[in-house]
């Protein structure tokens, strides 16, 4: 766990200048990266980064890195309220970006969840823009999220910056 959160750190310090590129609402450099350790997530340990993070009572903002042990990293970005209010059109432009990098979009009620299940997501190269466009319009909050395998660890700080950048791309307008 604490090669995790190491690892962890390393993804926070290579987020920093990949956000320095881009204009982002000045709330979301209020607070720091967050890194957190869990011991029963599903009855398994867990480590999160949290940043760029806003997490308000009716608005979130948060890309959340996830490494689940015995499973696998993710990247999610997760937004409700005015955040996703503002950007679930951008991400329509974006679909072709967020397929070529293996995203799921969350199609469960429990934005809590993390897990890759059927209930939780769906993989967006399966799903017509239609569809997807109705996920991301309808609910209270969206959540795009791709993983990558533990067998990749030697590369996950490679990886999971680069669908990092991927989701700050996709944010883009």
């Amino acid at each position: 766990m604490e090669q995790a959160v190491a690892l962890l750190g390393e993804v926070a310090q290579e987020l920093r200048p990949m956000l320095e590129q881009g204009v982002w609402p000045a709330e979301l450099f209020r607070f720091s990266p967050k890194i957190a350790k869990g011991e029963k997530y599903q009855g398994l340990p867990y480590v999160i980064l949290d940043y760029p993070r806003v997490f308000g009572k009716t608005d979130i903002f948060a890309v959340r890195t996830l490494f689940w042990w015995g499973h696998f990293f993710s990247v999610t970005l997760h937004l409700r309220g005015q955040y996703k209010t503002q950007y679930a059109p951008v991400l329509m432009q974006r679909l072709s970006l967020l397929r070529q990098y293996d995203f799921y979009i969350s199609v469960g009620e429990d934005e809590w969840q993390h897990d890759f299940s059927t209930e939780n997501y769906r993989a967006l190269t399966a799903m017509e823009d239609t569809a997807i466009e109705r996920i991301l319009m309808a609910g209270e909050f969206c959540k795009l999220s791709s993983r990558i395998a533990l067998e990749q660890w030697d590369q996950s700080v490679v990886l999971l910056t680069g669908l990092l950048r991927v989701v700050f791309q996709s944010l883009s307008d």
